[in-house]
């Protein structure tokens, strides 16, 4: 049964994926409804001039998806098109895998002479998906939870496979299995939402990912001074939500909740609405307790 118009088109479309010039692909797929055929026969299938039929015929003959099966005048049928294709999967497969193993000695072990600005939220999320799936030893990471699924299911397949991962979150606590080597963190000891909220990503000591809030605007690099200055701030996280979880009273006494005292002072960032909200409502908690 011969194929129809909307089908026809789409496996032409589909063999020109695979190397076929159009004229290839119309007379293939001709070939394989008519065959056997002659050059003439399958031109006028195809609505082909007859002298460009049979340069297509050498062709697909070369490529091993037709075969010559008599002399005069010389007729034609298709190799089966399950055949023909599993054939020509098989040697790109092969082919790919040498390129693979030649090219890898060519490129540079390390890639730390650029930071690459990531403009569009489908590159910064693939390349937040292949750092983390890059991962072997260790994953430090800040940002809002619950996280994207597919983010959440990488992490998850990095734990799996013995990466660690550190984790400071705003919002919801990450529905990750804490271990030896699954930590988690409310930001700041206890989740407080304070300035710009940034995706920050660093793994092995060796790349970065940033996400600026809006989602729409990132940078990725192996460069050590980027790499150090994620790692170092991340870190200093860590260390300030351990603090804050041990010594919280006595913290804000000193400081103030949300450490706004130090904020102000120092003019680093803006105490806005949503901080002098969480301020009073840490206020409002500490007096409560105070009076039971």
């Amino acid at each position: 049964m011969s194929a129809g118009k909307a089908d026809f088109t789409d496996i032409i479309e589909k063999l020109g994926l695979i190397g076929f010039s159009e004229h290839e692909a119309r007379i293939y797929v001709a070939l394989v409804q008519v065959g056997p055929a002659t050059a003439y026969e399958l031109g006028k299938q195809a609505k082909l001039a007859v002298p460009n039929t049979y340069n297509v015929m050498r062709s697909l003959t070369e490529k091993g998806a037709a075969t010559q099966v008599s002399g005069q005048p010389a007729r034609y049928i298709a190799v089966h098109p399950g055949q023909f294709l599993e054939a020509m999967a098989n040697r790109t497969t092969r082919i790919c895998e040498e390129l693979t193993e030649k090219m890898s000695s060519l490129t540079s072990e390390e890639n730390d002479d650029y930071v690459e600005m990531l403009s569009t939220p489908d590159a910064i999320d693939k390349r937040i998906m292949a750092t983390i799936e890059d991962a072997e030893s260790q994953i430090l990471l800040k940002a809002t939870s619950p996280l994207p699924s597919r983010i959440h299911k990488a992490l998850q397949a990095a734990a799996k496979r013995g990466v660690e991962i550190l984790f400071v979150y705003y919002g919801e606590k990450p529905k990750l299995r804490e271990t030896g080597k699954v930590r988690l963190w409310p930001h700041e000891g206890n989740g407080a939402n304070i300035g710009p909220d940034f995706f920050l990503l660093s793994v092995d000591f060796k790349r970065a990912v940033v996400r600026e809030p809006s989602g729409l605007n990132g940078a990725y690099s192996e460069n050590r001074s980027f790499v150090y200055l994620a790692g170092v701030f991340l870190r200093h996280e860590l260390y300030l939500a351990e603090i804050m979880t041990k010594f919280e009273a006595e913290i804000e006494d000193a400081f103030g909740p949300a450490l706004f005292k130090l904020r102000e002072s120092y003019g680093m960032l803006s105490v806005d609405d949503d901080i002098r909200r969480f301020v009073d409502s840490r206020v409002k908690r500490r007096s409560v307790q105070n009076v039971d």
